[in-house]
């Protein structure tokens, strides 16, 4: 027989034909082979077929079967192969083993035929028999597949859930009733399910989903039963529709009877359909008084007319909305007082149509204290406007008068009376600068602090800080080292601002570094329309337990360090707040004995957002 003809027939031999080697390399692979298993040829050759199509769970049966291969050259048998897609088929396998004359093992000669669909009509007429009458008397859809996941019974209900004729589903992958984005996965747990099957209960805790003949999706429940027949085992799944459980969950699945909150729940129409207890504690009604009622009913008599109105424009167009969003709210009792509310207010889809959830929280103790807060506050500022008036009067002539003195105008001093002169000058001047921290904080807190950008030169405002501080840096023999990048020499900030906060961070590091000991000061942008200052000195460092107090207010670390170096604890307080004002941040990185750096970020303003006044003129 011609040659070409014979590998004709083996190509078209409607079962797979393999050749496998001693070591069970593939040698030989059809093309019904590439149809049944789903790899070509070029796939195949050269690969264990153990790695190919032998499930994990067969290994063992498949390696009894190669021995009595060799031990009776023979071996006929039905068993389960996994495609390339990880899908399972059932196959009858005949194996030979050919050798050669000195009886070595040459390779195995295999067909396999794709038998799955008369496994299923077997199964299926097995279980039918078995299993037929008693699954049609139960409430739920039965499903039971086999080990390749075709399904082989279905009952009544799975037709009527599903809209599946019987016939329609015998044979079929179970895949198809579950939506197409869950298919794939579905395949691998099966699998595993079948490696070590046991029952599981209905509501698992898992959310799954079900798909009709018409592609309409619906919530299931499902449990699952393993079976062992003669047939292998096989799993009966028992599914129920909880579409309409799901509905009312999502209708009232906001309003927990022990939420804190009264909640309320309004229709489309304005009327109440829900409340919980919190609500009669809290309106003075009882439930049954409530419901079918308008919600307007809570609301006091001079803003009902227009409620109808905020009702429906909400419904047009709803939103979450968070509690104290800036509106002044009341609530109405059933004894006709009125008490001050923050509501929220929360949509819910449901397939009965939209619905709005209304937590309301009394706000009578809120305001109270809010009241007072503001009271206090009014009076603190007021107190502090007071303070510095009558505190800078005498001191900026104390002030004055000293650095009259110290400049010897009225005449001569000798080394004892400047020196007596020098620490009035400098306890004025500390005293001075405590009163304006705290009028600058008290500012900051108030909200009557206030922005003015100018566009400025950087590196002329860092130097202008460095002058203010080089007799403090001349005495402790610092180093200060200026690097501004030149996108960051000119900038638009508050510049007075800039210039405090630098000047605390500058001070801070200059008084707590070492003699002889280094700043750097680095100025550049991070980001576009970010401006960074770092600033980082070879001081004695933060301990990390400490970096929670480092800006309270009026805190002061409390190591031996701190008392040594003193100061108000103001000075970072302050500058965290103005920084936070511009809408920046600060960052602090130390370590003990190392050194520290402090990272600012400001945004700058827009040209369109500088003051009238001309810029910082550059001289």
């Amino acid at each position: 027989m011609d040659g070409a003809l014979v590998q004709e027939l083996w190509d078209e031999n409607p079962d797979a034909i393999l050749a496998v080697a001693p070591d069970d390399a593939v040698l030989y692979w059809n093309r019904a082979a590439q149809e049944i298993f789903g790899y070509t040829s070029a796939e195949a050759c050269g690969r264990k077929l153990a790695d190919l199509v032998i499930p994990a769970n067969r290994l063992a049966e498949e390696r009894a079967i190669h021995q009595e291969v060799l031990r009776r050259n023979l071996a006929v048998y039905e068993t389960v192969r996994r495609r390339k897609d990880g899908s399972l088929v059932h196959v009858s396998v005949s194996s030979k083993a050919l050798k050669e004359a000195d009886g070595r093992l040459r390779l195995i000669l295999s067909t396999q035929k794709d038998v799955t669909h008369l496994k299923v009509l077997r199964d299926s007429k097995l279980v039918e028999a078995k299993f037929r009458d008693l699954l049609e008397s139960t409430p739920d859809a039965i499903v039971m597949v086999n080990v390749t996941g075709r399904i082989v019974l279905v009952n009544s209900q799975a037709e009527r859930v599903f809209g599946y004729e019987r016939n329609e589903l015998i044979g079929i992958p179970v895949e198809v009733l579950l939506p197409a984005r869950f298919r794939e996965a579905h395949n691998q747990h099966r699998s595993n399910f079948f490696d070590s099957p046991r029952a599981r209960t209905m509501g698992a805790g898992l959310e799954l989903y079900g798909v009709r003949k018409n592609g309409e999706e619906f919530p299931v429940e499902i449990s699952l039963s393993p079976l062992a027949t003669e047939e292998g085992t096989m799993v009966m799944s028992a599914v129920r529709d909880i579409s309409d459980r799901k509905k009312a969950d999502q209708k009232f699945r906001a309003l927990l009877e022990s939420a804190p909150d009264a909640m309320v729940i309004v229709g489309r129409d304005g009327k109440i359909t829900l409340v919980n207890s919190q609500v009669e504690r809290l309106f003075g009604y009882e439930r049954a008084e409530l419901l079918g009622q308008p919600v307007e009913l809570l609301v006091p008599t001079r803003f009902r007319d227009n409620h109808p109105a905020h009702r429906s424009h909400f419904f047009s167009a709803p939103r979450p909305r968070a509690m104290g969003e800036g509106l002044q709210l009341f609530g109405l009792r059933k004894d006709g007082s009125e008490f001050p509310v923050e509501i929220s207010l929360s949509p819910i889809h449901t397939e009965d149509g939209l619905f709005v959830a209304g937590a309301i929280r009394d706000a009578t103790e809120r305001r109270r204290y809010e009241h007072a807060l503001h009271q206090a506050n009014r009076l603190k500022s007021e107190f502090l406007a007071n303070m510095s008036h009558e505190l800078r009067t005498p001191l900026n002539g104390i002030i004055g008068f000293s650095e009259f003195l110290i400049d010897e105008k009225p005449g001569p001093l000798n080394t004892k009376q400047k020196e007596y002169l020098t620490d009035v000058l400098n306890s004025g001047r500390h005293l001075l600068q405590l009163i304006n921290d705290v009028l600058d904080l008290s500012k900051v807190e108030s909200g009557k602090m206030e922005l003015h950008p100018t566009t400025f030169a950087a590196e002329l405002a860092i130097d202008e800080v460095c002058s203010v501080l080089f007799p403090l840096v001349k005495d402790k023999r610092i180093t200060i080292r200026r690097e501004v990048t030149a996108e960051a020499r000119t900038v638009t900030l508050d510049r007075r601002k800039f210039v405090q906060v630098l000047y605390n961070l500058l001070s801070n590091g200059v008084k707590f570094n070492d003699e002889g000991g280094e700043i750097r000061i680095l100025a550049d942008f991070d980001a576009p329309g970010s401006f960074r200052l770092r600033v980082r000195d070879t001081g004695i460092g933060i301990d990390n337990a400490d970096f929670p107090k480092l800006f309270v207010e009026f805190q002061q670390l409390d190591s031996g360090a701190t008392r040594r170096f003193g100061g108000t604890g103001l000075g970072l307080a302050l500058t965290k707040k103005i920084i936070e004002f511009q809408g920046g941040r600060i960052d602090v990185e130390s370590q003990l004995n190392v050194g520290t750096m402090f990272t600012v970020h400001l945004p700058v303003a827009s040209p369109a957002e500088e003051d009238l006044a001309e810029p910082e003129a550059v001289v």
